[in-house]
């Protein structure tokens, strides 16, 4: 090979890195759609040993698990101890001690998207000076975070349980439990939960390239617009309760929903502890912008939409069950307008700036319901 070659072949390889480098600068300005979170599917990105099989809550954290998560739009440590509480990496936990509390709930509650000191349970510890053990873990149901805290209770000493009730899914999480609960059935405690492999080159760009990040919403959007993606009907079934033409699927959801909480009020009745709901509302409830496309992109119409209807329905059911209730949508909504980023971008969990506001409504609510 001459050096004319050479020298031609380093200037075309120089002028692609320097396309591809500003290509990933200008794909990390432009804002992706509304629906970014939705299609994203940050969970790809998790470590794959995360899960273990527990044969009544169907998965629990792996004892003693200690990795780093990565995605698009976070990098954050994540650590278990022994019992599947949420700790500081290389740190055990702290004492339960007489006034502890447990923060129970789904992804919401564990929040891998940031570091266990900006998480609300931290925050709601420090803000009320009591231990707050994070027991959440991804894709819960009400009917599990309540069992884990039941289980977890009888280990320390706890006073009271804040529940969090994710409005996005958890309703659909409540009806699907026994028939989850069915798949792990003779499947042998503390064995790996089975994923499909993610491809090396995969991995590496869901962690690292924003133009990869564009392009994978891009044509997922247009495979559930087409009608190929397979997931676009349970989508679509999940976000139809936050529209006019979803009301009596939100009714028909309601009763496994209704029995859930009540064994979760019955359970911390008989333990003498204090229960707390807190109601989490997806990413298009406050920021509206978010709203338009993510409804469009599943076949659902805007103008029907009613935001406010799941929350509206599980208040009158914790009313009606008499279990203490917070409602996180207005705090959220009055931060959302003064322009904080409370939702990631490309993942629909809360910032550090989400939890902040989570956490103040969250302590506000435990004192003002206090006995």
């Amino acid at each position: 090979m001459t050096r004319a070659v050479v020298a031609r072949f380093t200037l075309v390889l120089g002028g692609l890195l320097v396309g591809l480098l500003g290509a990933e600068g200008v794909a990390r300005v432009v804002r992706p759609a509304g629906h970014a979170d939705l299609l994203f599917d940050s969970p790809e990105a998790s470590p794959r040993d995360l899960y273990v099989i527990d044969p009544e809550l169907v998965l629990v954290p792996r004892p003693g698990f200690e990795d780093t998560i990565r995605t698009q739009d976070y990098e954050v440590p994540l650590a278990f101890d022994a019992e599947g509480v949420r700790v500081p990496p290389g740190s055990p936990a702290a004492s339960g001690g007489r006034e502890s509390w447990i923060a129970a709930g789904d992804s919401f509650t564990l929040a891998v998207q940031v570091p266990l000191a900006e998480t609300f349970a931290a925050r709601v510890s420090a803000r009320l000076g009591v231990p707050v053990h994070n027991l959440g873990v991804d894709g819960y149901s009400t009917w599990q975070a309540s069992r884990r805290a039941a289980r977890l209770s009888r280990e320390r000493e706890v006073t009271g349980v804040l529940l969090t009730f994710f409005l996005g899914n958890d309703l659909q999480d409540n009806e699907r439990f026994p028939h989850i609960l069915r798949t792990v059935e003779g499947r042998p405690a503390g064995a790996a939960i089975p994923r499909p492999p993610v491809p090396l080159w995969q991995s590496v760009l869901l962690r690292t390239s924003a133009v990869y990040a564009h392009l994978r919403v891009w044509y997922r959007a247009r495979t559930l617009r087409a009608g190929t993606d397979p997931a676009r009907q349970r989508w679509q079934e999940e976000l139809a309760i936050f529209s006019e033409d979803g009301a009596q699927a939100l009714g028909r959801l309601l009763p496994a929903t209704r029995r859930a909480l009540a064994e979760a009020r019955r359970e911390t009745q008989q333990r003498g502890q204090r229960l707390v709901v807190a109601l989490a509302p997806p990413a298009f409830v406050v920021h509206p912008e978010r709203l338009a496309s993510t409804f469009e992109v599943v076949g659902l119409d805007p103008a029907r939409a009613r935001p406010d209807a799941p929350r509206d329905a599980l208040v009158h059911e914790l009313e009606g069950l008499d279990i203490a209730s917070c409602d996180l949508t207005p705090a959220l909504r009055t931060a959302s307008a003064s322009g904080e980023r409370l939702y990631f971008t490309y993942d629909g969990h809360w910032t550090d700036a989400g939890h902040a506001v989570v956490a103040e409504a969250m302590a506000d609510c435990i004192e003002e319901t206090a006995p």
